[in-house]
């Protein structure tokens, strides 16, 4: 039952010199490596090389999704500015003098409220 034969060997990772160990139908089964010693099927060839993967497009965040809903030529003066004393609305837009623009998306209890900014949620007092 033995003989020589190149196969792939799972453990050296390359196309290396085999002792036949097992046949199956006149055809090779298991073969053990020459240079490892280790034993596994036959196989005449080394698996195929993974297609190369492209780079996944970043997934558009809810804010920016927001942003991008605007009008290219929306004015951004026209924004209230951000007050703890102030009455907002859900779906207003302020602005926050640390944060930036904001997107209003729930009023808690009358007195406070989900803002949406660039770097995420912000929970902010209001009617105080």
């Amino acid at each position: 039952m033995s003989g020589g034969i190149a196969s792939w060997c799972t453990r050296c990772k390359e196309i290396l010199g085999h002792t036949i160990v097992a046949l199956k139908d006149e055809e090779p089964k298991k073969v053990k490596c020459n240079t490892c010693n280790g034993n596994h099927n036959y196989r005449e060839k080394g698996p195929e090389p993974k297609a190369a993967r492209t780079p996944r497009k970043p997934k558009q965040t809810k804010y920016e999704t927001l942003m991008s809903q605007l009008e290219d030529d929306y004015d951004f003066s026209r924004v209230k500015k951000y007050n703890m004393g102030g009455n907002y609305k859900a779906d207003q837009m302020i602005n926050h003098a640390s944060f930036g623009i904001g997107f209003i998306l729930l009023i808690i209890n009358r007195n406070k409220i989900d803002i949406l900014f660039k770097d995420g949620l912000k929970r902010l007092v209001q009617n105080l």
